[in-house]
């Protein structure tokens, strides 16, 4: 109007709130200030959520079950509900702090998950194809079938073509969600695992071209939607084809062992964050891009595992929870009204899961699986994990979700991965092989092996030091045209900044492809094997191996080796020897503890204590004693003392201890007896005549005259051999266990390792037979001595 009097403005002053209180002294409470309130939030949930983990691990629940849990027990269903806590932990003024915290959480955790994934694990189809492929048609069709016809009877589900997204989605099993559970069940490592892991990844292409789909169905119109599909095929390609080869550049201009520069690990992850802000700019999935970005970038040292060493503590223990969190305070069981279709919701996600495991079920059993390994396969495909939740949250946030039907999805996926980990951690056990060895039995050990037969023998090395001794053992075990030697070498690597575990064959062609970083190193340790093999007075095959994985589940890798090889003697290095850093002496005895009690063959531990063995193969000279006292160990150390006699450069000394006992024998140690006895005879038939063996009866009355003839027997030795168990009672008391100070090495190991013999100066290699070949010996004493020993 042409009179009307123009509008005022009046300004409104807000005072300005302090961040900190002056303290409890003044009388002000710090809960009613922003900064110490975040505090008091963050330490409430770590706490609860560290103290759920801790109570609902033995329950074979994981971090990502427990953090979920955490958030919903603090939220509006449960904690929240009290007035003083609501107030306290659910302040909206606080809100888009906790929301840009929880994001930045989310956005670094699928960043980090994507360099751990090696794209080149796609490739591997075959079994995983089979089996993948079922499981995910199968519980799309029941997703679909169930699903869109009752989508109309469920408040609160979005109408148009949005509910073949969701439906679809819940058909859908991440790979980033799989390996964070396996990783917490320490199940990474086994077959079945690696199995689910890569059936899932075989699909991750799909699920996430359905999720960036979604996004753009979502635009207000068609043009919007294109312009977005057009954003990010660009973004795609400038990632892949631009910042793909810089990654390279900086891994190749970084030198060998030195850690990647400072600058480069800031610039990345500063990428990962610009990369998010563009994806979201562009109308598209947030993620994205960190997740294409993570991708290109090459896994394992030095750049994915420097990465990963400087953010990845941060991210899950701090900012993760932090989303977690917030997502739990979404989530309100209390709002949950109508019953009948909360009923029916839950009743097709359940179906979809059944779809899922049947099909599974049925694919493992054709692949001739078997039917117990088949049911858990498709347990562990149904597992969800944290992009299922940031889906939901962004649909919730976007309003295609109400609160009500967000807390149904979010309370299925809770609720189905605490029965599906809880069934895989009390029901599978990661040693046991999905089917038999195809090569014969199971079980070998160093006696069974025929003196015209070959002799393998699986080496595990950590580092360059070890080489000469394990060749010269190698050596010093006669290889020759009859009984040649298959040396399997395993170059053990840690596993940092991957999520798969794996076992690569050494092939110099490769040199500079993937993994180039650990390439270099290998190349000399491979090439000092190969050389020896060249070198040889008799046939030595070498077939080496690097080991990627981490050092807790290292030993089933082996074991499947083993029993796929029929290796009768493995020998792992001690873990306390001065070239191995002491930031992994724990973990590698942890290994080589596990490799006793799980492995199908002899295992030998060699404690490098002496000089280096020879340089060189010409002027090779080898002087080995054993000490025999009886058991199945024993006998394995005098079986492979047997089979060094053959070799005229070694000298082998053996000293035949009896502890001479008043009483009688039970069954057991009878037993025990004729076998040792046995054992002795044949020895000593097939060595008649041989100037290079030296015999020593010695006769005890107790375990301080054996100690006592153990240390009279020090000589100018390059290796000593001994069993780990013996079948003499008295040295099996739990009296004698308290002066043990390593249980693996066993009571006389422990003795030959230390510094009363030869003055520490001197290398061991302490054997023990496989335990289940133990038990078919008519043994039952190894479980015992074991026990006595804390081991």
């Amino acid at each position: 109007m042409a009179g009307a009097k123009p509008e005022m403005m009046l300004p409104v002053c807000v005072p300005l709130s302090a961040l900190s209180s002056k303290g409890i002294w003044f009388n002000e409470n710090p809960l009613d200030y922003e900064l110490p309130a975040t505090l008091f939030q963050i330490t409430i949930f770590v706490v609860t959520s560290r103290l759920l983990y801790v109570l609902l691990k033995p329950l074979g629940q994981t971090k990502f079950t427990c953090n979920l849990l955490a958030g919903v027990i603090l939220g509006p269903s449960l904690f929240a509900t009290i007035p003083v806590m609501k107030e306290k932990l659910a302040n909206q003024k606080d809100s888009p702090l906790w929301a840009t915290m929880g994001i930045m959480g989310i956005i670094f955790s699928i960043f980090l998950t994507a360099i751990k994934l090696d794209v080149c694990m796609m490739k591997r189809t075959g079994l995983s194809l089979k089996i993948g492929a079922p499981g995910f048609i199968s519980t799309l069709a029941v997703s679909f079938g169930l699903g869109i016809p009752l989508a109309s009877s469920i408040p609160g589900m979005p109408g148009g073509i949005l509910p073949l997204f969701l439906f679809t989605i819940l058909s859908f099993s991440f790979s980033p969600g799989v390996a964070q559970a396996l990783d917490d069940l320490s199940l990474m490592n086994s077959e079945l695992g690696q199995l689910a892991l890569f059936s899932v990844l075989l699909v991750e292409i799909i699920q996430w071209l359905i999720s960036t789909a979604q996004d753009i169905a979502t635009k207000p119109n068609v043009s919007h939607g294109a312009l977005t599909f057009l954003s990010v095929v660009v973004m795609a390609l400038v990632i892949i084809f631009a910042i793909r080869p810089l990654m390279v550049w900086i891994v190749k201009s970084t030198p060998e062992g030195q850690e990647v520069k400072e600058v480069y690990v800031v610039a990345i992850l500063l990428g990962a964050l610009i990369l998010a802000f563009v994806s979201d700019a562009i109308g598209c999935f947030f993620i994205l891009g960190p997740f294409l970005l993570g991708l290109v970038i090459p896994d394992g040292p030095p750049l994915g595992a420097a990465i990963i060493a400087k953010t990845e503590f941060l991210v899950s223990e701090c900012l993760l929870p932090i989303f977690f969190f917030r997502i739990g305070f979404f989530s309100d069981i209390l709002s949950i009204s109508n019953w009948r279709s909360f009923t029916t919701l839950q009743a097709i996600i359940g179906a979809t899961y059944l779809a899922k495991l049947f099909a599974v079920t049925v694919a493992a059993l054709c692949c001739k699986i078997s039917l117990r390994n088949s049911l858990l396969l498709g347990v562990m495909m149904n597992i969800r994990g944290i992009i299922e939740v940031v889906i939901f949250s962004r649909w919730t946030h976007t309003e295609v979700l109400d609160d009500q039907l967000y807390t149904q999805l979010l309370l299925s996926v809770l609720i189905m991965n605490m029965i599906s980990t809880s069934l895989l951690h009390f029901t599978y056990r990661a040693h046991l092989r999905l089917g038999p060895s195809l090569k014969g039995p199971r079980i070998k050990n160093i006696q069974s092996v025929q003196r015209n037969y070959p002799f393998d023998i699986l080496c595990c090395i950590h580092n360059e030091q070890t080489i000469r001794n394990l060749t010269s053992i190698l050596e010093a075990s006669n290889p020759t045209e009859e009984s040649p030697i298959c040396a399997y070498i395993i170059q053990a690597v840690e596993l940092v900044g991957r999520a798969i575990p794996v076992l690569v064959p050494y092939k110099k062609k490769k040199e500079g492809k993937k993994c180039s970083r650990l390439n270099s190193l290998t190349h000399q340790l491979m090439q000092a094997f190969k050389n020896y093999s060249k070198n040889s007075r008799g046939p030595v095959l070498i077939e080496s191996f690097t080991m990627i994985a981490p050092y807790k589940l290292m030993h089933e890798t082996i074991c499947r080796l083993v029993d796929d090889n029929h290796v009768p003697l493995v020998i792992l290095p001690f873990h306390d020897n001065p070239w191995i850093c002491n930031t992994v002496t724990t973990a590698i005895r942890q290994f080589n503890k596990n490799m006793l009690r799980y492995s199908s063959s002899t295992v030998g531990i060699l404690v490098e204590r002496g000089l280096p063995g020879p340089v060189t193969m010409s002027h090779f000279s080898y002087n080995v004693a054993a000490f025999f006292i009886g058991g199945p160990d024993d006998r394995e150390a005098l079986a492979l003392a047997a089979r060094m006699l053959g070799n005229q450069n070694v000298a082998v000394t053996i000293y035949r201890i009896r502890i001479m006992h008043q009483g009688n024998y039970n069954e057991d140690e009878e037993n025990e007896a004729r076998l040792d006895d046995a054992m002795v005879d044949e020895f000593k038939l097939s060595s008649i005549g041989n100037d290079c063996l030296k015999w020593r009866d010695i006769e005890v009355e107790d375990t301080e005259q054996l100690m006592d003839a153990i240390v009279d027997s020090q000589g100018d030795y390059d290796l000593v051999m001994v069993g780990r168990r013996h079948a003499d009672n008295s040295l099996r008391d739990e009296e004698m266990s308290e002066f043990v100070h390593y249980a693996e090495l066993g009571m006389i190991g422990d003795v030959l390792a230390s510094s009363d013999f030869c003055g520490g100066m001197v290398n061991v290699l302490v054997l023990q037979e496989s335990m289940e070949l133990s038990k078919n010996y008519g043994s039952t004493h190894g479980h015992d001595f074991s026990q006595n020993l804390g081991f």
